[in-house]
């Protein structure tokens, strides 16, 4: 912690009408989140989304390379926030989102209390 930028160049699969659907951010932005979802299992606990939100700033096209930075944003008592920034190879904003997480028991599915570790991080 923290992680580093996790990088996708645009593959010609990711393309619909010349540029990156919007769709397939959702699934930039879940790839980010992967070395995020293990750090929670280390920590004794596991997530659910309960909100995505995301503004489109910029389009994103064939071959650019995409640097999504992501970091803990606000903390609640079950739930936290996590950003997520794309940005292009010319340090260009492409997307933020914001991404709400309930914490849940890993043993038992019951939410619990987001883990001081975490907190520390906000």
């Amino acid at each position: 912690m923290p992680f580093s930028p996790f990088e996708i160049r645009v593959q010609p699969e990711e393309i619909h009408d010349g540029h990156v659907n919007n769709v397939q951010y959702m699934a930039f932005l879940e790839q980010a989140r992967q070395p995020w979802y293990h750090y929670f299992s280390r920590l004794g606990f596991r997530s659910f989304v309960a909100r995505l939100q995301a503004e489109y700033k910029k389009e994103a096209f064939l071959g650019d390379v995409l640097l999504i930075h992501s970091s803990i944003e606000r903390v609640g008592n079950t739930s936290f926030v996590l950003r997520q920034l794309i940005r292009n190879q010319r340090d260009e904003l492409v997307l933020q989102a914001e991404v709400t997480f309930v914490a849940i028991c890993a043993r038992t599915g019951e939410k619990i209390r987001v883990p001081d570790e975490l907190r520390q991080q906000a």
